[in-house]
């Protein structure tokens, strides 16, 4: 259970250095790829060692962690696009609600328990992020029109993304991999996301004459160190915590949404409408029911 808090809190603090970066004027795309590159070092810091990638490509995982790498990268920018086009709330509802997957997988293939206490624990995870999510937010086009189906597709897009994505963390960490040993798989996930981050930053240098800015990277880096975390304590949750994946996902996502609520208001002085009070409630409330 450790673990599975640890994912939580240490998830949670990215979305900080978010709001920190808006404040500074740090570039986002810079900073995410320098943030890989941080999270590869801080991997092999906690290894102890450096990668050996050639012994990693005959591992079972190996495929897996390079097609995650890759997709973290591209989903990271569909959630900014998201935010451009349709707000804050729309791209938090849809990556958070992407729990319903990895949940369905669990019980598909891996048999886990389905209890009405479960279930119920999971629709009120699912109505809590809803709630904690919703936010006033300035609409900077007054002719903005509503929500067309065309708008719909990257929500979409995330929410079946991000669910596919903790779906393969949890079918390499069952198939492939002891319960003690995961930074070689989070290394390489992470290495594959700078690898492509790099060279789409690279083509942005040699072709279009962007500049690095060095405040970008320096605030990448500093990301880098709390993001490793997120995806090493995930991997310890699902393999050391003794919960079901179906418990630790809806657990860890709505834990997620709540601790960043709280922060939010501790820290920037967001104000938590009743609806968001009443989703952290239910918050709790689905904790309890899922893990009892």
């Amino acid at each position: 259970m450790l673990s599975l808090i640890l994912c939580i809190l240490f998830t949670a603090s990215l979305g900080l250095f978010f709001k920190w970066f808006e404040k500074f004027g740090i570039n986002n795309f810079q900073a995410i790829v320098f943030n890989y590159v941080s999270c590869v070092l801080t991997g092999c810091i906690v290894q102890q060692s450096f990668p050996d990638y050639l012994a990693y490509s005959s591992a079972g995982w190996f495929p897996f962690a390079i097609t995650l790498g890759c997709s973290f990268l591209f989903f990271f920018n569909v959630m900014g696009r998201i935010v451009m086009q349709s707000g804050v709330t729309v791209m938090s509802v849809a990556n958070k609600l992407s729990l319903v997957i990895p949940v369905v997988v669990a019980f598909i293939l891996y048999h886990e328990s389905v209890t009405a206490l479960k279930l119920a624990g999971i629709f009120l995870a699912l109505i809590s992020v809803i709630f904690v999510s919703l936010k006033k937010e300035v609409k900077h086009n007054s002719s903005q029109k509503n929500i067309n189906a065309s708008m719909l597709a990257l929500p979409l897009l995330l929410f079946f993304g991000s669910g596919a994505n903790d779906s393969l963390v949890k079918y390499a960490q069952i198939n492939f991999m002891s319960d003690t040993d995961n930074a070689p798989f989070n290394i390489t996930i992470f290495s594959a996301s700078a690898s492509a981050g790099i060279a789409i930053l690279l083509s942005q240098i040699i072709f279009f004459g962007k500049k690095i800015s060095w405040k970008s990277a320096a605030g990448g880096i500093i990301l880098g160190i709390p993001n490793y975390f997120t995806m090493h304590f995930l991997v310890k949750a699902l393999a050391n915590s003794g919960l079901e994946s179906s418990v630790v996902f809806p657990i860890n996502n709505i834990g997620i949404v709540a601790a960043s609520a709280l922060f939010a208001y501790l820290l920037f002085r967001e104000k938590l409408s009743l609806l968001n009070l009443i989703g952290l409630g239910l918050a709790f409330a689905a904790i309890v029911l899922i893990a009892v």
